[in-house]
């Protein structure tokens, strides 16, 4: 089961396993998974994505505007 969460620009929202899509400059649609590594302050987690190298975690979540924020439940 998919829900759509709120975009905020608070780190603390974004947890392992978020979906996290994007607007990259020229209008170009962008995608990426919260994953469990933290940022070096430790104040948000790392995201994994791929722009065209190779897929990297990077702490890139608030780099481009945010268009949309989705966590997924699993059924029991």
């Amino acid at each position: 089961m998919a829900k759509k969460l709120p975009i905020t620009q608070n780190g603390k929202d974004y947890k392992p396993g978020d979906i996290v899509t994007w607007m990259r400059p020229s209008n170009r649609p962008h995608i990426g998974i919260v994953v469990n590594q933290k940022s070096r302050d430790g104040k948000r987690y790392k995201v994994v994505h791929n722009i065209g190298g190779d897929q990297v975690a990077e702490e890139m979540l608030f780099h481009y505007t945010i268009t949309g924020h989705y966590r997924y439940k699993f059924a029991d």
